[in-house]
């Protein structure tokens, strides 16, 4: 069995690769809206992303955004365009009176889907790598993350967010993988589909990746600017997930 730097080290071969991702996808989700209706949408779309923290996913019906969600260093978003085109803006570091209605906020996505490189010399306490169903699973320190790597390649095939006991927040399922074009011609890779659901709630987000690369000419800042974004798609009432 590998020890946990030689785990992370390979792990990190795919995601350090992966600085920035442009990707075209298929998106599937069931939420609850702010008034706590059951919504249901699907659609193509794009997933974005950059580091840090700067994401943007969207679901697209006949070219036509209906919901755009995203993050940058300072907070999170989310568009609902579908039918009372609202807002929703969250910032870090301050309690959230409500919570973004989706499945998962924008900014944890790049941690689920294996995109953010582990930092090797922080170890885990005992044990470091554990054996379930032949995957083997760490807990990188400070994360709040549980990875289920796959034993030939150390791509995750499962990813959960934890919280401070350990438990699942929610749970990421990778299954399968695409290529990501790159202009290093370096072998990288995506899963083919995401699931991701929270524990003891009804929400749902599947993406399925049609096609991927991580060329920076296909990264435009505007897409990770929220006042932009606002006045580009207009919403008629924004809400301030962080007041009451």
């Amino acid at each position: 069995m590998p020890n946990y730097a030689e785990l992370v080290g390979r792990y990190n071969q795919n995601a350090t690769a992966l600085e920035r991702v442009w990707a075209r996808t298929k998106v599937e989700m069931r939420w609850r809206d702010g008034k706590n209706r059951k919504r249901r949408e699907s659609g193509d779309g794009r997933l974005i992303f950059e580091r840090p923290l700067n994401t943007a996913w969207t679901v697209e019906l006949l070219g036509d955004v209906k919901l755009w969600a995203g993050s940058d260093v300072n907070g999170f978003w989310m568009f609902d365009l579908l039918d009372e085109r609202r807002a929703y803006y969250g910032r870090y570091g301050q309690p959230l009176v409500q919570p973004l209605p989706l499945p998962v906020q924008p900014e944890a996505v790049p941690f689920l889907l294996g995109l953010m490189p582990i930092d090797a010399s922080r170890r885990p306490s005992a044990p470091e790598v554990e054996v379930f169903n032949g995957y083997f699973v760490i807990e990188p320190p400070a994360l709040n993350l549980r990875l289920m790597l796959d034993p030939v390649t150390a791509r995750p095939v499962r990813i959960d967010l934890t919280d401070t006991t350990g438990g699942s927040v929610l749970t990421c399922i990778l299954t399968g993988e695409i290529a990501v074009t790159n202009e290093a011609e370096l072998e990288v890779y995506l899963p083919e589909t995401a699931e991701l659901y929270p524990q003891g709630d009804e929400s749902r987000l599947t993406v399925t990746f049609k096609s991927a690369t991580s060329n920076e000419d296909k990264i435009k800042r505007k897409w990770f600017d929220f006042d932009g974004l606002a006045k580009a798609l207009k919403p008629k009432e924004v809400i301030d997930l962080n007041q009451p």
